[in-house]
């Protein structure tokens, strides 16, 4: 119907021939005719050629077909058929032209940073198109940056900012076609390493973890080399490389691991990398500290040496004290230590050595090294052995005593290094053994034992001991022992009405062993009997107290002295008479406090008393009375401040010992007085000054509250407590048991056991090897007829009792008892 079309190249076409008559069937079968001339034929059956014709019988027309035009096709097709005998032809012209195709245009390209880089866009036409040039809707025209060429968009030294979608428009104005293409420009940017330390610490045998990571994009992948062997760690054993993280672990971390490593980290855009300095940390281990040995005033040394990595610093110490020597000099340059390092193998070797000179006894024992780096620290114990020759400085001069044959050990230790050999002299001639004198070992510890059957065999025993480095020798003495020397002087001290101290004068210890107790006897001056009389004993140093005298009474006391032997001879008589009964003694104060004194309390509103329990001569202390006042200091005398203000509190109780003053005002002087009394009366007070400390005054009552939480625990476990001190009474009361019934069993055993220590005569048992000479046993206590005391049977004159006099607990016991640090 149109005599002239324009198709596209590649378009398909299709072109139909029909005559127009009255009588379609008059008409021959038409044919194509290309611009040559030529027919075009019809397809072969099962093929389809890039032009061929189809015949539609029914209409009498005939159909051209171009699969895929070209500029070769272009030209004029004719369709010629007869009617009747008379020629028809009808022709068409094929006009072609070039679409818009886009050659080499990529919707994703990628640029780098930094360089210059163009945007492919190639477009062809036919006729040529006209192309322009848009960035996420903005055009782009050319400038500094950009530059439009016929087959892309130059961009000038790439920035990140140039990444985005860019728009390639092509137009053809004479056909009015018009095409765009979306180009995605990713821009690429190289590794760049991210700042960290230059410097990194592993520790042997451990699993360690470098990062290295670096900024790029597209994200850039890592390898590791080590420096000094350029070996690809990827493909080592004990290394793994994540090449996406830049994550290098070293799996049991060896001393040789240290050195440079290179992280290196690649993309698109370039490559990049940095090196680390890996320090192995390899704890210190001490191989050498040998003991060594010198003499006394020469010089010693002991040599420390320890590997690691870094180089161990070496430090000595004594295990006797807690602080190191110092590197360099101490002790003004007497000891000195001196330190030095060296590379061996993959470790570092340091050594010490700690010089001494003129060496003292004092220097012997153990030294400690120390190792230490910043992987861990090690220590190793070496002796230092100082030699001496033999001593006898802490043997004593006491002399050795016995007395009735009894045997005794004469002993003898030699200190020195090496040890010393020892030999006995006697009266200057070497010691031989006999059936009475046997000698025991030969160093460093030898022990003479003697059975002085014989007077001879008392005298000086001389121990020699001989080392490598010299002689020493000591002497000791053996010998005979007697009874002590009568009493020198006894005067009375301290008398109440039932009771007497005494100062004892003892003898002198000169020719005998020394005293270890005084004894007395003592009976009412009617009685001549001194069969009959009461006996006391006390160790030496102790209180020489007797208690429980009848007051108004005249009593004669004798006395005499205690050692090893046994007891001397008695003392002449001394005659005391007892006074009548009183009031209490003036209590004393526990601690030694002047009744004029000013203490200064540690409360503002409290302070504790405590006493001792006087003498109450004759009649039972029943109460003490405890009166306090505020007092003011004035022209150096204390005087009360208001009578008014004076509190008095009675302590119905003959064992108070105590008692807290409440209720004081802060910073305010007290004068405080403690009375005993008796129905005979009131005691001399025992007074003092007290200042309480700065504080809040305390309101007479607080408002009521609600128990507190703590309140509450606190009144449970109360009563927790006292059900169980109830159940522990019934316990004692029925069967005997318990914690009360432990606890008096344990005071009755221990009174028990007192009076076994201080009156005991059962024998000990010798030490080994030797046998030790036998316990001393007390001889019969001496009389003016030279008798042993006889047995009255009286319970009245033996008995135990016990009293506490002067704030002391003190126990009797009839008898000749010898104690020790208590009186019996």
């Amino acid at each position: 119907m149109q005599k002239q079309q324009t198709v596209a190249v590649g378009k398909s076409v299709v072109l139909t021939c029909q005559a127009e008559t009255q009588d379609p069937a008059l008409v021959t079968q038409p044919q194509w005719k290309d611009p040559k001339g030529f027919v075009i034929n019809e397809a072969a059956p099962g093929t389809r050629p890039e032009i061929y014709t189809e015949a539609m019988p029914a209409k009498q027309s005939q159909l051209l077909y171009i699969s895929s035009i070209t500029q070769a096709m272009a030209g004029n097709y004719t369709c010629v058929a007869t009617y009747t005998n008379m020629p028809l032809s009808a022709s068409v012209v094929l006009d072609t032209f070039v679409a818009i195709t886009w050659v080499n245009a990529n919707e994703n390209q990628f640029a780098t940073k930094g360089k210059d880089f163009k945007i492919m866009c190639e477009v062809t036409a036919e006729p040529a198109p006209s192309v322009d040039w848009f960035k996420e809707g903005t055009t782009i025209v050319t400038s500094d940056r950009y530059v439009i060429h016929a087959n892309g968009l130059l961009i000038k030294n790439v920035e990140e900012s140039d990444d985005g979608t860019y728009t390639c428009r092509a137009v053809v104005i004479q056909t009015g076609e018009l095409a765009e293409r979306n180009i995605k420009l990713e821009v690429y940017t190289a590794p760049e390493m991210e700042e960290r330390e230059p410097r990194v610490e592993i520790k042997e045998g451990e699993s360690a973890a470098i990062t290295c990571k670096a900024r790029g994009k597209p994200p850039p992948t890592y390898s590791w080399i080590k420096a000094n062997t350029r070996e690809n760690l990827a493909t080592t054993s004990r290394y793994s490389v994540n090449d996406n993280t830049g994550l290098l672990t070293i799996d049991r971390v060896e001393a040789g691991d240290y050195g440079k490593y290179i992280c290196s980290a690649v993309n698109q855009a370039g490559q990049n990398e940095t090196e680390i300095e890996v320090e192995v940390l390899v704890p210190p281990k001490i191989f050498e500290l040998f003991n060594t040995t010198a003499a006394e005033k020469t010089d010693g040394r002991l040599e420390c040496k320890a590997t690691g990595r870094p180089a161990p610093r070496i430090s000595f110490r004594k295990r006797s004290n807690n602080d190191p020597f110092l590197n360099g000099p101490n002790e003004e340059g007497r000891i000195i230590i001196e330190s030095s390092s060296r590379q061996t193998g993959d470790q570092m070797q340091s050594s010490a050595v700690i010089s001494i000179a003129r060496l003292n006894r004092t220097d012997d024992g153990l030294y400690e090294c120390i190792a230490e780096n910043e992987g861990g620290e090690a220590r190793k114990n070496g002796h230092l052995t100082v030699q001496f020759k033999p001593t006898f400085e802490h043997m004593s001069n006491v002399p050795v005593w016995s007395w009735n044959s009894q045997p005794v050990n004469i002993s003898c230790i030699a200190e020195s290094i090496p040890n010393a050999t020892i030999k006995w002299k006697f009266h200057e001639y070497d010691l031989i053994e006999s059936p009475h004198v046997k000698i025991y070992g030969s160093g460093p510890i030898s022990y003479v034992t003697v059975v002085p059957v014989d007077r001879n065999l008392y005298g000086v025993y001389k121990c020699i001991a001989t080392n490598t480095l010299g002689e020493a020798e000591h002497i000791m003495q053996l010998r005979e022992a007697f009874p002590p020397g009568p009493v020198l002087q006894v005067k009375q001290d301290t008398i109440t009405a039932t009771s007497v101290s005494f100062n004892i004068v003892g003898p002198a210890e000169d020719m005998g062993p020394p005293t270890l107790a005084f004894t007395t006897q003592y009976k009412e001056n009617g009685n001549f009997d001194w069969n009959l009389s009461m006996n006391r004993t006390w160790s030496v140093n102790s209180p020489y107290i007797v208690e429980n005298l009848t007051p108004m009474f005249t009593y004669d006391f004798r006395f005499a002295a205690v050692n090893q032997v046994g007891a001397g001879s008695w003392g002449a008589p001394i005659t005391v008479v007892m006074p009548r009964r009183s009031p209490p003694e003036q209590p004393k104060w526990r601690e030694a406090i002047s009744s004029e004194s000013l203490i200064h309390g540690k409360f503002a509103d409290r302070y504790e008393l405590q006493w001792k329990i006087p003498a109450h001569n004759g009649e039972p202390i029943d109460m003490y009375e405890v009166n306090y006042c505020p007092v003011l200091k004035v022209s150096g005398e204390w005087r009360v401040a208001s009578e008014t203000q004076c509190m008095v509190e009675e302590l119905r109780s003959y064992e108070a010992i105590s008692y807290e003053v409440r209720g004081l005002h802060p910073d305010t002087r007290y004068r405080m007085q403690v009375r005993a009394h008796n129905v005979l009366g009131y005691s001399l007070p025992a007074q003092l000054y007290v200042q309480t400390a700065l504080g809040v005054e305390r309101s007479g009552f607080a408002p009521p509250q609600l128990l507190s939480s703590g309140m509450i625990i606190g009144v449970a476990l109360a009563g927790v407590f006292i059900c169980l001190v109830i159940v522990d009474l019934l316990l004692f009361c029925f069967r005997r048991q318990g914690v009360i019934a432990t606890i008096c069993g344990k005071r009755s055993k221990k009174h028990k056991e007192d009076e076994a220590k201080l009156g005991s005569t059962k024998p000990r048992a010798p030490p080994s090897p030797a046998p030790l000479p036998p316990p001393l046993k007390l001889v019969p206590t001496p009389t003016d007829e030279k008798e042993p005391l006889k047995d009255t049977g009286d319970e009245s004159i033996k008995r135990n009792s016990s009293v506490e006099f002067d704030g002391r607990r003190v126990y009797a016991t009839s008898g000749t008892i010898i104690g020790k640090n208590s009186a019996v």
